[in-house]
């Protein structure tokens, strides 16, 4: 379809990009239970539809006839993989009304069936507005959303240094309710708490600290972003989350492993750096052993019952959907039970130590082979492989494909312990990495070197 291309003033444009950037700063911030119950439905729901509605009423203004083909294939790949498998799973719902007869699925059907099919919907119409404004600009559509989201990233920051000069030294902070005490330990240690800044619990605050070391450093100066890291990683270290550890770990062996692959960076340099680091931490576990166990403990008191399957809630909550999907008619072990059908096991299925499961694995691959079934998970599996494949692929024709690489492993891991894929964050991310493939495509710098803000970074290899 031919393109009709129409010039948009840029007074027009400025509250498109305004209000871009202040969405992407809500999405951190959308985690905080406090802020999701300050109105009668969830304030992300609204700020979501809202900004949906803003964008879709711009976009109809304008009167320009724009074709799917044109826009970015990574979104929309993504849209796809989860939108299209969430409708076909509706004929799962209507024949497991049938075949199951069970007063706790229509109870998820009145309950979750619908909130689902709405966020899935708003999600899908953000995205595809976003993926619109992105082939209009993509410059000023990235930088509008990664500006607004380290600024989100930042307050989460800032709020665990709060919290944890409140732990330290007594200093008055506001009551949250957050699982910011130490569980699971027998053993004495050094920290009696656990940093989750304004969130509820650890896990919900480590990917956006993560998220903010990797967009932050194309956006920051260097001087800020090594306050704002050092900051950062105190947080996530004192947050004592073990996925995050683990997160962290990953992402920082896949930013390293692609530095040494780049033909520009002194392989020597990072190789010594890394070895220096190793053996200091040594040297010093070696010599203070004591004061590591007992730092670490919030950790290494938990890893008895880590992998046992039985007694570990959320592992248990991963394994047995696997076994769970065939409990009824291949009809729906291939369509799956209907979106935010996880809902219907949380009233039928029970733990083995203790009561019944949660609403959601907290794995957005366990969640979606559930609801969408073996074909909709596999779609979706697959898409995100195609996208890593394609970056990987891409990773030495720009800088931008590197960091949209480690952005997306870095969604990967965090869709393993934080089903966020209805929320704002999840589409964000997607919109972001397909924001820098799109810059990396047009080689366009995201930071001008007029700003004070932002830096120039080096795009090509």
């Amino acid at each position: 379809m031919q393109s009709l291309i129409y010039p948009v003033t840029r007074r027009r444009t400025i509250p498109v990009y305004v209000a871009m950037s202040f969405y992407a700063s809500c999405a951190p911030i959308a985690v905080i239970g406090t802020f999701q119950h300050l109105l009668p439905i969830p304030t992300s729901v609204l700020l979501t539809f809202l900004t949906c509605l803003l964008f879709i009423l711009v976009l109809m203004t304008e009167r320009e006839v724009l074709s799917l083909k044109e826009m970015n294939r990574i979104g929309l790949l993504m849209v796809g993989a989860v939108t299209l498998p969430a409708l076909l799973s509706l004929l799962g719902v209507v024949f497991a009304l049938s075949s199951i007869q069970s007063a706790e699925y229509l109870a998820y059907m009145e309950q979750s069936l619908l909130n689902r099919l709405i966020n899935l919907t708003m999600y899908s119409l953000l995205s595809i507005c976003l993926l619109t404004f992105l082939y209009k600009n993509a410059h000023q559509t990235t930088t509008s959303l990664m500006y607004g989201y380290t600024i989100g990233t930042i307050i989460l920051t800032a709020g665990g240094i709060w919290q944890f000069l409140h732990f330290t030294i007594g200093y008055p902070m506001p009551g949250f309710e957050t699982r910011a005490y130490v569980h699971s330990v027998n053993n004495d240690v050094l920290v009696n708490f656990r940093l989750t800044s304004f969130t509820d619990e650890p896990s919900f605050l480590v990917p956006f600290l993560i998220d903010g070391l990797i967009i932050g450093g194309l956006l920051l100066t260097r001087k800020t972003y090594i306050a704002f890291a050092s900051f950062a990683v105190l947080v996530l270290v004192l947050s004592f989350s073990v996925s995050g550890y683990i997160n962290l770990a990953i992402v920082g062996f896949t930013t390293f492993f692609l530095l040494l692959l780049r033909n520009n960076v002194p392989k020597k340099f990072f190789l010594y750096g890394a070895l220096s680091a190793i053996g200091i931490a040594l040297a010093a576990f070696t010599v203070f052993p004591q004061l590591f166990t007992a730092l670490f403990m919030p950790i290494l008191g938990r890893l008895d019952g880590l992998f046992d399957v039985m007694h570990h809630s959320r592992l248990y909550m991963l394994v047995f959907p696997f076994i769970w999907l065939f409990d009824y008619s291949p009809f729906n072990t291939l369509l799956g039970f209907g979106p935010g059908s996880y809902d219907f096991l949380a009233r039928t299925k029970f733990l083995s130590h203790q009561g019944a499961v949660s609403g959601t694995s907290n794995n957005v691959f366990v969640d979606l082979l559930f609801e969408h079934g073996l074909v909709g998970g596999l779609i979706f599996t697959l898409a995100f492989l195609v996208v890593a494949t394609y970056l990987w692929k891409a990773r030495n024709n720009h800088l931008y494909y590197s960091v949209a690489f480690v952005l997306w492993i870095h969604l990967g891991v965090t869709s393993l312990y934080r089903a966020d894929f209805a929320s704002p964050r999840f589409w964000l991310i997607i919109v972001i990495v397909a924001g820098l493939t799109e810059l990396a495509r047009q080689k366009i710098s995201i930071a001008s070197q007029k700003s004070t803000l932002l830096k120039a970074k080096v795009t090509t290899s």
